[in-house]
């Protein structure tokens, strides 16, 4: 059974189901090939228009995606200056490529100016942080941005709810910490995809060419190792795995023994998924993608 199960999974991996899936190997190398970075708010995954830009290595956040935190937002056209306002009544007025915000009334000086895409304006991501006292934490393995509000703690009951869909929603929209040195994110790889045990949103790991094998526990993502794995190169390890990481025999591929089930992004803006029935027939299925969280679909027999 366990050849059967790591079989689908590489063979989902290397996009061998799915001729839109792509393959471990790294793509294209253009600055329009880097993958856009998602912002989940308070546990929630936010739709967006314009997504974050990392500019000389600083993340600047759009605003007006921090609507879901609470706040207020407005803009003005004709003198091009963004307010937002929290639940308090506290409020920040920000001009775009001006360096001075206004917090209150009181100038406040940024250490980089604001900028505009598309007609959004986007802040650095610290001035958003201690100006307005969020939370804010870059998670390096996926390119994601958290940024939760002073009052909001995730609830750890949701993983073992009977929805599974909205359990494996909260798990990946959980930062993914580590205590190790990460390997080397691929150029220009841009597809995702999760594989959990079957019944379970506790433990996955995901592949977006180089496997994150995450755990957890106590309300945080906890990655046990990565491992990379491509034909014409040595394979590469970090944390807890082994380099030569067996998907048949190694302990943490155990979970996944019976009947684990696979959701991966395609790249027409649909997401699939796929696992075996109880014939051990392959069942695949297919949806759009409005949101990142997407991805994670509804299966059904509590898989």
């Amino acid at each position: 059974m366990k050849k059967v199960i790591s079989g689908l999974i590489l063979a989902l991996s290397l996009g061998l189901f799915n001729n839109s899936h792509a393959s471990a190997e790294p793509l294209v190398k253009s600055k329009e090939d880097v993958r856009p970075i998602e912002v989940v708010a308070n546990g929630e995954f936010i739709k967006m228009d314009v997504h974050p830009l990392m500019d000389n290595n600083l993340l600047f956040v759009p605003i007006r995606a921090l609507a879901s935190l609470g706040l207020s937002y407005s803009f003005n056209p004709t003198t091009r200056v963004a307010t937002v306002q929290n639940k308090d009544g506290e409020y920040l007025k920000i001009s775009a490529n001006s360096k001075t915000a206004y917090k209150n009334g009181k100038a406040i000086k940024m250490d980089i100016p604001a900028q505009n895409s598309n007609g959004r304006i986007l802040v650095p991501i610290r001035f958003v942080s201690e100006s307005l006292g969020y939370n804010v934490q870059f998670e390096s393995i996926r390119k994601f941005v958290f940024v939760n509000s002073k009052d909001y703690s995730f609830d750890s009951k949701i993983l073992y709810q009977d929805d599974l869909q909205a359990a494996r929603k909260a798990a990946i929209a959980l930062p993914i910490n580590t205590d190790f040195k990460t390997l080397s994110t691929l150029n220009g790889y841009r597809l995702h995809e999760y594989t959990f045990p079957s019944g379970r949103a506790d433990i996955y790991f995901f592949n977006d060419g180089i496997y994150t094998f995450v755990q957890v526990k106590d309300g945080k993502a906890i990655a046990i190792g990565q491992l990379y794995r491509e034909r014409r190169v040595p394979s590469q390890a970090a944390g807890n795995v082994s380099p030569e990481m067996s998907l048949d025999t190694d302990p943490i591929m155990e979970a996944y023994d019976h009947r684990s089930v696979i959701f991966f992004e395609n790249n027409d803006s649909t997401a699939g998924a796929g696992y075996q029935d109880d014939k051990n027939k392959r069942v695949d299925l297919k949806t759009k993608m409005n949101v990142y969280s997407d991805i994670i679909q509804k299966l059904p027999d509590h898989r």
